[in-house]
This record gives structure tokens, sequence and C-alpha cells, in this order.
């Protein structure tokens, strides 16, 4: 026989001893009488754990739907494992309660070993035998009704700072809404901290403690224990020799590290005690003589029942109140305006109602499974009695009994009055069986009061602050999401939070005096207001210049404040109405006219032939250098001579030689990143991987590293705080945007008045930063390298720079290379997964060979790519220039006009990028055009039609390092891994509605594929 025979003979017989070790035991059920659902190799029953394609709970459904009718009970398999699914609520109550004792472990006993997992492995819903009820027991006190009243006040304290972080989220938000499950994630970890250890997490800053992140990551189940998980299904025998833990040793070490230094502080401050659940744990250590690890165990018991599902349930709760205006409204009728003592809301039928109707549609456990630890007989409904055996695991779904009309009348509808006492309340269901949020009998949630208690305070806060409003981005069924354990809403949950608080101090105001007047006065102000906002609009047509059609209080460019469309589509439309026929046109941002240049050449001029009429940049009339030390001695935002000096005293420090020196570290930082997306890509949803927060995480310990010579710990689950603190400078605080608008309205006010987009809490951190970078090089003189603060080092001592010039001058690079490289980075990477083509092309250009600094240098059509993507996304979508020399634009009918020092002209950067006049088909990604052999970027840009780093004299002075870094971390990502572009990316370029720089609407979401 030939090889050929041979091995397709072997592989035959493999696949047939596969095929029959997978399903010799599928006539299980069938030998003892019992009907057995359609069953399949490998994924058993439940084939929607394999394909991903649609929640678990629907595969239970389908069957239960199949079946209730004419079983008790329905045999199903788990890969290979025999499982029995209990259809008869009556079965279901016994299981739970009554006949407890037949059943009373669970089968994640099964899969978790108390000696690797030592966390999951000594929490009472896994532990078995007596075990479980010692722990419970030593639980249960500290979540007496006593203690949880106890810890109420500080629950109030955290539901108050709550509404006012979704105030401030709100005032922020996009016409997405707010995402109701990270809402409710801030929440329940504040909450759980500060009852549970005495700590806050703060939750609701823009830099939160690890502790957040830390939880967040607990229950995204590692791809070894659901492989694990897998492989014990199919081969049950595994269990005996090798476990893989739930919690992995760095995250089992870092709660041991909390709990310890919180037990070491309530030691130290003894006089500082509260009656909380770590005050009862110390006390029961000193009863029982726990250990550490025992106070761990019990706690971790405490925070994973109080934080993940609590925090579902209450995002639900507010979806179905979005849905249900009228039942919202009888909620806040409920818990009136007053303060609430504990006992008053406990006293709340209702506000119960709703959260229990909302766990019945959205129970986050959709099935539970028991084993059996005594024989037990079921008898079917055509009298066949099946018995079950201690180790045998019976299936409750939880879901589908919560669904079913038989009982529960219009089951899909949102109905909280069929859970009032005076229908029969929760009870009535849960002794019928068919009412399981919670579970039932001995092993019910041991933190369903306090987890109670805590979604009842949450929600009075936020009825009574808000009007809870459902986004158009949520979906409007209820269908699951498609792979998380838990029950949510697939897409997730989007909200919008009206303030209800406003209003009423108004219609307060206007009862105080008669309506008459109050309407005289209102129409007159109106008048005065529209006077002041609208005179000022011939402005250019008095000087004989096209105007574009502007509106009151908005000007040429409602979208900055409807938020319905990026601004940049509002230029478009002008650009495209007027490019035909002006060379400029006029435009207002509110009430100031600005100039529209249309025409290129002219545009080329600005930039750099004639630069010395425009060479300071309109941020600068916002911006006080002795308000905001650090963005007021920034190069693009100075001006005068004190742009050059600063700029020279940069320029240097970038280098060609100074961006090689770092050249190593950058390919360190890009190792690390590409072991980050493996990782990240292991646990990815079906949603993929969301690429400017990878490329955030990229660019910022890229950076940290060559800048300061630190590392930011941005591939790691516990960054340093100077991660959030970067991304915050990004995020323009609500004060500078009103100061920006009422100074366009109000010029005058500049004078006297400014705001730092630097608040002083993020100035006096990098302030810090800087200080201890400092020290720490002159401390080790002997481990210095050639990179950029060792340049300001130099030039500190050269020109006897400050602390403050010497921190203004790091920051210029920093907020040059963090936001701006991040994007670039994730929408190149969003352009090579749309173009496979091109994509191969820049991996055969590479490699497979390290590359040096030359080398990476030397790569033209990953250059092309980049300037392509540059070109369709380009951060900046438009630019303003200062005049600060009289200059004359001659249009096309031949009108002169002269601008004068403080007039501003804007630049239309998109809308030239996507000219089919210089650029055929504009809309295609192109990386060719690029090419040197076609004119190169060189051609574009002395046309003055590609603007992406600006031009001339005022080019940005970090542009140089960028391409470094974006090329070094391209080059491994495209050695190492297949782009492919996720579904939940759009399909257009359609940009963000509110984000200042240009980026894809949606985000980007994307697959990678590794290749061998």
């Amino acid at each position: 026989m030939c090889p050929i025979s041979i091995f397709l003979f072997l592989l035959t017989i493999f696949l047939t001893v596969v095929y029959v070790f997978l399903t010799w035991n599928f006539s299980y059920w069938k030998k003892r009488g019992i009907q057995t659902a359609s069953t399949w190799p490998f994924v058993g029953s439940f084939p929607s754990i394999f394909t991903r394609k649609r929640n678990i709970a629907y595969d239970i459904d389908d069957i239960y739907q199949k079946y209730k009718d004419t079983e008790n009970v329905v045999g199903v398999f788990t890969t290979r494992v025999p499982q029995l699914l209990i259809m008869c609520p009556e079965y279901i109550h016994k299981i739970y309660a009554t006949d407890f004792r037949s059943f009373h472990n669970n089968e994640w006993r099964n899969f978790v070993n108390k000696k690797t997992d030592m966390i999951l492995g000594n929490n009472p819903f896994v532990l078995t035998g007596d075990e479980w009820k010692e722990r419970r027991g030593e639980i249960m006190p500290a979540l007496s009704p006593n203690r949880v009243k106890a810890v109420y006040p500080v629950s109030q304290s955290v539901c108050k700072k709550f509404a006012d972080y979704i105030r401030r989220q709100q005032g922020m938000a996009t016409s997405q809404g707010l995402d109701a499950m990270d809402l409710s994630l801030c929440f329940t970890t504040e909450v759980v901290s500060d009852c549970g250890l005495g700590v806050s997490a703060q939750s609701f800053t823009d830099t939160p403690t690890p502790l957040l992140k830390m939880i967040k990551r607990v229950f995204n189940t590692s791809f070894e224990f659901i492989f694990y998980s897998v492989v014990t299904n199919v081969w049950q025998t595994v269990r005996k020799f090798y476990s893989v833990p739930f919690f992995n040793k760095e995250t089992e070490e870092f709660f041991l590290d909390i709990i310890r230094r919180c037990i070491t502080l309530r030691q130290e401050k003894p006089t500082q005690q509260r009656d909380d659940f770590l005050n009862y744990m110390l006390q029961l250590q000193e009863k029982k003589g726990l250990d550490t690890s025992d106070i761990l165990i019990n706690t971790m018991t405490f925070i994973l029942d109080g934080f993940e599902t609590t925090a579902l349930v209450l995002a639900h709760i507010m979806l179905m109140l979005g849905r249900n205006p009228e039942d919202q409204q009888k909620l806040r009728e409920e818990v009136g305006k007053e303060e609430l003592t504990f006992d008053q809301m406990s006293e709340l039928p209702y506000l119960d109602a709703c959260i229990y109707e909302t766990l019945r549609l959205f129970s986050p456990q959709v099935a539970a499974r028991k084993l059996v630890t005594e024989p037990y007989d079921f008898v079917n409904k055509n009298g066949v009695t099946v018995r079950v055996n201690p180790g045998d695991v019976v299936t409750i779904p939880v879901k589908a009994l919560h669904h079913d009309p038989q009982y529960y009348e219009n089951p899909m509808a949102f109905k909280p009055e069929r859970f009032l006492e005076i229908n029969g309340g929760m009870k009535k269901y849960r002794d019928r069986g068919v009412y399981l949020a919670f579970g039932d009998g001995p092993r019910h949630c041991p933190g369903m009061r306090f987890a109670l208690t805590q979604l009842k305070a949450a929600l009075v806060e936020i009825v009574r602050n808000f009007e809870i409003k459902v986004n158009p981005k949520t979906r409007s069924d209820n269908q699951l999401d498609d792979t998380f354990f838990m029950a949510t809403l697939k897409g997730g949950i989007w909200l919008d939070f009206k303030d209800l608080k406003f209003p009423s101090a108004f219609a307060i105001g206007c009862a105080m005096c008669p309506i008459c007047c109050a309407l005289l006065l209102i129409v007159g102000f109106l008048a005065l207001v529209y006077v002041f906002l609208t005179w000022n609009f011939d402005y250019w047509r008095k000087r004989g210049i096209q105007t574009a059609t502007s509106w009151p209080f908005v000007g040429s460019f409602p979208s900055i404040f409807t938020r319905k469309r990026n601004m940049a589509y509002d230029i478009d439309d002008i650009y495209q109405q007027y490019k035909g026929s002006e060379k400029i046109v006029g435009v207002f941002a509110t009430r100031l006219p600005q100039l529209l240049v249309l025409c290129p050449e002219y545009i080329h001029k600005i930039y750099a032939t004639d630069f010395r009429s425009f060479h300071d940049n309109e941020r600068g009339n916002f911006v006080d250098k002795k308000v905001d030390k650090i963005l007021g001695n920034n190069p693009f935002v100075l001006k005068g001579d004190e742009w050059k000096e600063r700029r020279a005293e940069i320029t240097p420090g970038l280098a060609p030689n100074r961006v090689k020196a770092v050249y190593p570290v950058s390919q360190s930082v890009c190792k690390k990143f590409v072991d980050y997306i493996r990782r990240q890509q292991r646990m990815a949803t079906s949603q993929g991987l969301d690429a400017m927060e990878m490329s955030l995480c990229f660019t910022t310990e890229v950076v940290s590293d060559s800048v300061l010579g630190i590392s930011a710990q941005s591939f790691t689950d516990t960054p340093t705080p100077l991660v959030g603190m970067i991304q915050r400078v990004f995020n323009s605080s609500f004060g500078f945007i009103f100061y920006s608008m009422v100074a366009n309205i109000w010029p005058p006010i500049r004078r006297f008045y400014s705001v730092a987009l630097f608040t002083k809490e993020a100035e006096d951190f990098f302030f810090d930063i800087m200080r201890r970078c400092i020290n720490l090089r002159r401390e080790k003189p002997g481990q210095q390298r050639d990179d950029f603060l060792n340049y300001m080092l130099q030039l500190q001592e050269k020109k006897g720079l400050d602390t403050v010039e010497l921190t203004s001058h790091t920051m210029t690079f920093l907020t040059d290379g963090f936001e701006t490289t991040a994007l670039v980075l994730s929408h190149t990477l969003l352009m090579l997964g749309r173009h496979p083509e091109e994509q191969q092309k820049v991996r055969e250009e590479i490699g497979n060979e390290a590359l040096s600094f030359e080398q990476l240098t030397e790569l033209p059509y990953l250059e092309a790519c980049i300037h392509e993507t540059l070109r369709l996304f380009s951060p900046q979508v438009a630019s303003r220039k200062l005049v600060t020399e009289p200059y004359d634009f001659v249009n096309n009918d031949g009108v002169t006009l002269r601008v004068n020092p403080g007039d501003v002209v804007t630049i239309p950067v998109k809308a030239l990028h996507h000219d089919p006049q210089y650029y055929e088909s504009p809309e295609s990604f192109k990386p060719e055009r690029f090419l040197e052999a076609n004119g190169g970027v060189k051609k574009y840009r002395d046309r003055g039609v590609y603007l992406p780093f600006g031009d001339g004299p005022r080019i940005c002075p970090g542009v140089r390092f960028a391409l470094t870094q974006l090329k070094a971390a391209l080059v491994e990502i495209v050695r190492n891994f297949d782009i492919k572009v996720n579904p939940k990316t759009r399909s257009d370029d359609r940009l963000d509605d509110t984000f200042f720089m240009a980026t894809l609407k949606g985000g980007i979401f994307l697959d990678f594929k590794e290749r061998s």
C-alpha cells in the first residue's frame, strides 16, 4: 500500500474511534425509557456552547418547549455526559427545598479543586457535604438585616455619588447614550468595596483603582478554564489528576494583598471601626482563629455575589423602566422626594415588584445544574420511573420556566403588578417552583438581602433624579448575548438620563411671578439674544463674499451643538456647495466671522510660502499660560516668537538620531503588544477586539517608555494611574467646552477670565511624575539613555529650565504622541483588515526577519498605507489659523478681500482629502497613490491638498517619532496576525458624531488570527 492510502486508512480508523467514543453513550436515556433530546457528536444537546451563534438558553428553551407537555423529565447530554432536564415545577421545588438532601451540591464542584483554586474552591456555592454548611454559617451573620442596615448610610452616600456621576457622564454623552452596564459596574464595585472592605474603588473618577479592573477580570473566564471544562465533560477521568483554576495566581495574590492591607489599616486604627463585613470577619477571626486566607475566601464570596450579578440586574431594571415610562412614573411616585430610612426603603412594594419582574425576564442564571447526592426516583408522565444516582446531574431550565405562558400570563411583557402581595407576591411563584431568580431552599443566594438593598437604594436615587429613556442604539427585543454565561441583552443597554432637578427649580421660579410679566420678560430677553447672535451675520456680504447658511447661536456649524453628526460634514457641505465658484467663503463660529479657504493654492501659501501672515493657531485664543501651565506652554498654542523658541528647544529631542536611539525600546514594546493582542484574542467575545483601546495601550506604553523611561503597565490588568490620567486629558471638561463656546459668543471674556483644559489635579499629577522621573535619573547617573527626558535634563542644565517648563515640554511630546498616533494605528489596522490584498503586500514587504531602524524607514508600501489612512481618516478634520499680518485674498469673481490680524481662516482638511478633483476615487483605499513612482506625499502636499500633519514651519514636530512607532507596531502585527474586520464594525467610513478628531462611528472591532 502507498503511504497516502495507509494515512487515509489510519485517519479513518482514528475518526471512527473518536466518533464511537463521543456517541456510544447517546442511548443512555432511551435504555431507561426516557425521551432524549436531539444530540450531536462533541456538542451534545447544546450546540450553542460551541457554535456561539446564540445563547445556550435558547437550546434549553427549544428542548423545554418540545417536551414540557408530554414529559416531566427528558434526557440531555453535555458533550457526552448524560444529564436530566427537569421540566415539572413540582419536582423542581422538591429538588431545591423539600427533597434538598438528595440534591444539596452544585455541579460546579466537578470543575473546581480547592487546592488549586483557593478562592472559588472554598466558595459556599461550590463546596459540598458539610463544608458548604460551615462556610455559609460563617458568612450569613455578616449579611443579617442588622448588618445590612448598619452599612445603609454608606450605601446612601455611594448612591448620591452615583447620581452625580450619571449627571457628569450624561453631560459628555454622545448620541449613543450611556452604557448602562458600565454605569452599573461602577456602582456595584464602589458600594461592595466600601461596604465590604471600607475602601473606595474610586469608580466614579477618571482614575479608578486597579480593584475595578481586577474584579471585572474575574468574570472573563480564561481560555484554559473553558478548555479544561470541555475536556472534563468529554473525559471525566481527567478531573482526578488535573485541575485548572478559575482564578489565576495573579488574581489570587492581588486580592490577598488587598485584604492584608485592609486588615492592617483596621488594626492600626481600632477607634475607627464600623459594623461592616470586614469588621465581622475580624471578629470571627478572633473567635475561630481564621487565617488571612479564610478571611479572603469569605470576603471574595461577598464580592462575587455582590458585583457582576447585581450590576446586571440594575442595568436591566433601568432598561425595563426606560421602556415602560408609565411604570417608571408609578415608581417615582412611590419613592417620593424625601430621604428614606432603611425601614422605609424596605417597604416599597412596587419597587420590589419591578426588581422581581426584571429578574424574571432577565434572570442572570439561565439554568441551574444540581448534583445528585442520594438515589432519587423521578416518575415521568407516562408512568416510567427513572432512578438517578449520586454523581448524576439534573438541570433546571430557569429561563424557560420564567417565560412560560402556562405560569405567567403574557410572559414577554413587563408587568410588575404580578409580584405585588395583593396578587400573591413572589412567594406564590417560588412555592410553585417557577420563580428561581435567587435559587430556593437552604442553598438560596446568601447575598440576596444585601444585593436587594443596594439595588433599591440605587434605583431610588436614579428614579428620583432622572427620567430614564432607552437610546435608539439599544435593541427593542429581549435577545440574549450569544456568549456571556449570564443573561444580558445582546448588543448592550444604552440609555439617556434626563435630569429632573433643573426643570423643577425653573418651575418654582416661574410660579413666583405673574404669568404675563414672565412672558413679557422672556420674549424681550429672547429678542435681545437673537439680535446679539445674528446682527453680525451680514459681515461677509458687506465685503462682497458669499456666506454659508448660518443660524442663531450655532453659526454655520450646527453639528457642534446638535451632535447628530460630526462637524466635518457641516464643513463638507459648505465646501461642496461653493468650491466650484469661490476660492473663499464666509462662515460663522457661533457669531464670530471666519473665512473658509477652498483654494489649494491659497492653503499652501497659508501653511508655507506666506506663513508669516498666518503663523499662529486659533487655539491660542482660548488658553492662558498663567491658568493652564501645561497646555499654555505647548508650541501648538504659543504665539509670536514664543512658539519658535519652544519648538527650537523640542525639535532636537525628536531628531532622527534620538528616534533611532529609542528604537530598541519601541521594538521591545511592540513584542509585548503582540503578546497582549494574543492574550486578548483568546478571551475575546464574538464582537472582536476594540482596536482603539488596544492602540491606546500601545501608544501609552511606547510613549511613556521612550519619553520618561518608565512602564505604564498598559499590557497588564493593573495599569499605572498614568494611563487613566493621559486619557482624561483628551476628555475635555464641561467647563472648558462651555468657556470656549462663551468666548466665541463674547470674545472680550478672554481678557479677564480663562478656564484650564488641564485641571489642577492633572497638572499636579504630571508635575509629580516629572519630579519622580527626574530624581530617578539623577540618583542613577550610570543608567542614562539617549531619550527625550535625558535631552530635557541636558536642556535644563543649559538653559536653566524649571520643573513647569520641563513638564510642559514633556507634555508636548506626550499629547502629540498618544491619542493621535493611536487613532492612526487603529484606522490603519481597519483599512488593512478591509483590504486583505494590501495587507498581504505589506506582509511580503516586511518579510520575516527583525528589521533595523534603517530597514524600517525603507518600507515604501507600508508608508503608503499609513498616508492613505491619514488621508481617509485625518485626525484633524479642519485647521484654524490666526491672521498675524494683513493679507489679501482674490476670489474667483475678482473681488479682493483683506483679512487683518486676529481674523481666523479655516482649512477644510477632510473635504480636501476626499475631493475627486485631487484624488481619483477618493473613498477607495489606494495606497499606490502615495508611492514615489506616482509622485509620493510631496506631490499632494505641495499642491496644498494633503495636510494630516499640517505643513510648513509649524508642521507637527512629532511626525518622525509617531511614524516610527506606527511602522514598528504594524510590522509586528502584520507579521504575526491576519487582521480581519469584525461584523460589529460598520462597513462605511462614517465619522463619530461628537469626538473632535476623526474616528469611525461605533468603534473599530477587529479579529486577529495568529499566523504560524
